[in-house]
């Protein structure tokens, strides 16, 4: 019998320490779990990624559709330099053209994202479809005298031209009585009038693949199917950025490697983990500028319901090197190594508009040299109301607010022989219109989208958070309890087991004989 019961104390003791042993395997592995989850939501961008991969473009998926026709609009506020003073100024009354801001004409931008590929190496390739809709603001019908930009083409065009040939296109201005200043309405302007020299031009063998419209307007040329083939990367890493057009990685515009390489996105959207960078340099791909555009960040802003992060097209953007070796400085011949600058805040575009002397900068020359407000009265540059900004998805990088302020400028290239600029000085440059691009209003549905994806992935980002870190104190609290509490067992076992071996040791001789 005391064997029997020796055996069933050993059996128990064995089986309570399996028990224990894996009670102690449990605790530790909750504690691991715990300690894992911790770090993958405190430590890692696990969450993030997650969230971000519904931003891949893959075809079917809901930010596929939205990129493939976009829900928003842009709304275009066009302002128009009406020349007031034309007559006094070709008499000789007056030294200096008067302008007159007339607007803002307000349309709307249809944009479709059509002929789309989907490509194995993560690109998407597509060509875009624009259309334009008056929507407000003042008539189209409105009458305004602007520069004659088919003529200042013309002119900037024969001064590299034969002596003969010069003779003959002057004989063909005097036919048809070309004015350096046209009457026109806005629509006309900006969408297409019939010209003569506009006609004359699609003649040109070398010119039919660019003047394929059967008028001339100064946006003409936006509205409609673009023949460019626009290569982008669709997955998160590198999201919407440009990786090719037509098939090339840069143009040979502007003789740089540097410049010429075609780099950014079209403004719609930017990679995640760049706007992750506070000093991150974002890129805009201007391509009527065949450029790309930096833009800095500037603070945070508070856009549609969400927090938004700010980034301004820096004011330098249109300033040249002091030295004239700035590569968007367009070269006086194709095999020159000299460089000629336009006025600081000026960008002269004409080598990516097949050499009409086309000139960009801020609205009313904002942050421009002072030379160009010498022949000009009526300018009004202001900060506010001129410097281009774009407010960002602070988790998706997506544009959720934006504000393109850009002017167009033609500059006045005397050819000599050729009396047809009137009293109009060489290099003058003569404001056209210019743009404010921004996000028309945006559907209840894409807000609550917009809105959810950052207050409510926030909390839920933030309750696992907490939740794990809670869990981790909770686990190791109890794994810490558990194993005191097993010590204090064993140290009162230990205690138990030597005042047993005590009793029931044999009593000595000595002891019994005393008693």
């Amino acid at each position: 019998m005391e064997k029997k019961s020796i055996a069933r104390a050993i059996q128990k003791s064995l089986n309570g320490g399996t028990r224990r042993r894996r009670v102690r395997w449990l605790y530790g592995f909750i504690a691991l779990i715990s300690v894992t989850m911790f770090i993958l939501f405190w430590y890692t961008n696990v969450f993030h990624d997650a969230i971000l991969s519904n931003l891949e473009l893959r075809n079917g998926t809901l930010s596929f559709l939205f990129w493939q026709k976009p829900p928003v609009n842009l709304e275009i506020k066009i302002y128009v330099f009406n020349y007031t003073n034309v007559r006094e100024f070709e008499s000789g009354n007056a030294t200096k053209l008067k302008v007159e801001e007339v607007g803002p004409f307000i349309y709307r931008e249809n944009l479709s994202r059509m002929n789309v590929e989907i490509h194995e190496n993560g690109t998407i390739t597509y060509q875009e479809k624009k259309t334009y809709e008056w929507i407000s603001g003042k008539s189209e019908n409105e009458k305004v005298i602007v520069p004659n930009v088919m003529l200042m083409s013309t002119l900037a065009f024969s001064r590299n031209l034969s002596y003969l040939f010069q003779i003959g296109l002057t004989m063909f201005l005097s036919r048809i009585r070309a004015e350096p200043f046209l009457e026109l309405s806005v629509g006309q302007y900006l969408w297409g009038y019939e010209d003569e020299l506009y006609e004359m031009a699609k003649q040109f063998s070398s010119l039919r693949s660019v003047f394929i419209l059967d008028k001339f307007g100064l946006l003409a040329f936006d509205n409609g199917s673009s023949s460019d083939r626009i290569t982008i990367h669709s997955g998160t890493d590198n999201l919407g950025i440009i990786e090719r057009i037509n098939g090339l990685e840069n143009y040979q515009i502007w003789g740089d490697e540097k410049c010429d390489r075609i780099y950014g996105t079209d403004g719609s959207m930017f990679p995640p983990h760049w706007i992750k960078q506070p000093n991150k340099t974002l890129f805009i791909y201007a391509k009527d500028f065949c450029r790309k555009m930096p833009f800095h960040y500037d603070h945070r802003n508070f856009s549609n319901g969400i927090p938004t992060l700010r980034y301004k097209l820096p004011s330098n953007v249109f300033t040249s090197t002091r030295n004239k070796d700035s590569c968007f400085c367009p070269k006086e011949s194709h095999d020159s190594i000299i460089r000629t600058c336009p006025p600081t805040g000026t960008l002269n575009v004409s080598a990516c508009k097949f050499g009409t002397p086309m000139i960009a900068s801020f609205p009313h020359f904002y942050l421009g040299n002072e030379s160009l407000f010498e022949k000009i009265v009526g300018l009004e540059p202001r900060q506010e109301r001129h410097e281009s900004y774009i407010d960002l998805h602070p988790r998706l990088g997506i544009t959720v607010n934006m504000n393109m302020r850009l002017q167009m400028n033609v500059e006045v290239r005397k050819a000599i022989g050729i009396p047809f600029s009137g009293n109009l000085e060489d290099g003058l440059i003569l404001p056209l219109i210019w743009l404010d691009t921004g996000i028309g209003e945006i559907p209840e549905s894409l807000r609550q989208i917009l809105y959810r994806s950052h207050y409510m992935v926030n909390a839920i980002e933030a309750v696992l958070q907490w939740c794990s870190l809670i869990g981790v104190i909770i686990s190791f609290g109890v794994l810490f309890t558990k194993m005191k509490k097993e010590r204090s067992r064993q140290t009162k076992e230990s205690i138990e087991t030597k005042l047993d071996s005590k009793l029931d040791r044999p009593v000595p001789e000595t002891e019994l004989n005393r008693l």
